[in-house]
């Protein structure tokens, strides 16, 4: 659902392990993140899932936000794979936590030099902290995807992978994430590996017809109910009106206007920014100042803060989109 959404409809809404329970999926969430940080652990509790595994059964937590050794959640993950009966499908979550500041690395496996867990000094050094910390998430992922592949039932398995957020490093001032909607925090990596039948050849071309183009957090959710088969039901299932996001399983159709913010019903920052994208065009904004518009065809590093006007309808949107939120603090400063 859009960031718009209010609580009770953030909070009523299926996700994704009751779509697929209701589906006939076994369900599994394996984290290595810290479920009591902010609470979100709430969430995943009322849930419905089949098998719950967390940082707090994992064990070794050393810091709260890198949260457990992700290779004992990947281990947890392969074990509940080996678990699970011929002829039952299964939906599992696999959430890997190690890539939070302040960024677990193996130290026999650095290739990015010198590198710095301090986050006031040398911002070069701190990425490099960071990348290494992902190379590390490489290493640890790759035996689940080799048993995976070499698994009899890869012919019909689908590996969806993403990330939540990216991560500043000063490119706008900035660290870490959560605080704003430039690129470096809301452009993350993502890929689909699927066995020869998880998908047709018509929808790994549908896929192939979204290369160049942006795709949204949205997006991945809708193409996810797609491959559980519910796509054609999508509008019984409850809040379907309120869906925004697309299948990449079905050819692209036009850029499509997003909103996007790094607040919601779900989970509310303190500082929040909100915005719209289509295309290249984006516009953003926070309750303590005007929208501003980015041409990122023009400036992919977004150093040219054009004024909303040049955004075409995308300010009236957001106007529209972020009123209940934005409405009073705009007539108290004078907007």
């Amino acid at each position: 659902v859009a960031p718009t959404a209010d609580f009770a409809s953030a909070h009523s809404a299926p996700v994704l392990w009751e779509l697929a329970r209701a589906a006939g999926y076994r369900t599994a969430y394996v984290s290595s993140q810290n479920p009591e940080y902010e609470d979100f652990g709430t969430f995943t509790r009322r849930a419905g899932i089949d098998h719950l595994v967390t940082a707090l059964d994992l064990g070794g937590m050393a810091q709260e936000q890198v949260g457990a050794p992700d290779e004992r959640a990947v281990d947890a993950m392969r074990a509940f794979i080996r678990s699970v009966p011929d002829g039952m499908p299964y939906f599992a979550v696999l959430h890997l936590s190690n890539t939070h500041a302040p960024y677990r690395i193996d130290p026999e496996l650095v290739p990015y030099v010198p590198q710095s867990p301090d986050p006031l000094g040398d911002v070069n050094a701190f990425h490099n902290r960071y990348r290494d910390s992902v190379r590390l998430q490489e290493r640890t992922l790759a035996p689940l995807l080799r048993e995976l592949r070499t698994s009899s039932r890869w012919a019909n398995t689908a590996v969806v992978f993403v990330s939540d957020h990216g991560e500043q490093f000063r490119e706008h001032g900035g660290l870490y994430h959560n605080h704003s909607l430039f690129e470096e925090e809301v452009r993350v990596p993502g890929w689909i590996a699927a066995g020869s039948q998880a998908l047709s050849g018509g929808q790994r071309a549908a896929i192939a017809s979204y290369a160049t183009r942006r795709t949204y957090m949205q997006d991945v959710h809708e193409t996810i109910v797609d491959l559980f088969g519910l796509e054609e039901s999508r509008g019984a299932l409850p809040f379907a009106n309120l869906v925004t996001g697309r299948s990449l399983l079905r050819p692209w159709a036009g850029e499509p206007t997003m909103l996007l913010a790094t607040s919601t019903a779900v989970w509310e920052p303190d500082d929040a920014r909100y915005g719209v994208m289509r295309g290249d065009l984006a516009l953003f904004g926070g309750p303590e100042g005007a929208w501003s518009c980015f041409d990122l065809a023009r400036d992919a590093s977004e150093r040219v803060s054009r004024p909303a006007s040049t955004c075409g309808d995308l300010a009236s949107i957001a106007d529209r989109a972020f009123s209940a939120v934005l409405g009073e603090r705009r007539g108290r400063i004078g907007w």
